[in-house]
């Protein structure tokens, strides 16, 4: 499969936020989090983590079928938006990606 495996296509971004925009960046990344996982079907899991002693620091995992549907994510019109809209906010942005070996779920799911 290309660009992953049967478990997934893992994206990990870590953004620190300019402080003065942190609020309307939750806000925005929450609406972005909440449109991929409702109509990208391929989307499986978009979890969004602040740093505890550094608020400005946000991180995203990202899980999707496989690299194709990732990139499906990235030309979506929600993302366009709200990259255009967050750019001026970040101060730095850095995105890895990896191949999901061993899925996992809380027990009781």
């Amino acid at each position: 499969m290309k660009g992953g495996n049967a478990n997934g296509f893992v994206v990990v971004v870590e953004f620190v936020i300019r402080k003065e925009h942190i609020d309307e960046f939750q806000k925005a990344m929450s609406e972005n989090a909440a449109t991929s996982l409702g109509h990208e079907p391929d989307c499986l899991v978009f979890d969004v983590c602040q740093d505890l002693k550094r608020p400005e620091r946000i991180f995203l995992y990202e899980v999707y079928r496989s690299q194709v549907d990732f990139d499906v994510h990235l030309k979506s019109e929600h993302f366009q938006r709200f990259n255009e809209l967050t750019k001026p906010w970040v101060a730095e942005k850095k995105v890895e990606t990896f191949s999901r070996l061993f899925p996992t779920t809380l027990q009781g799911e």
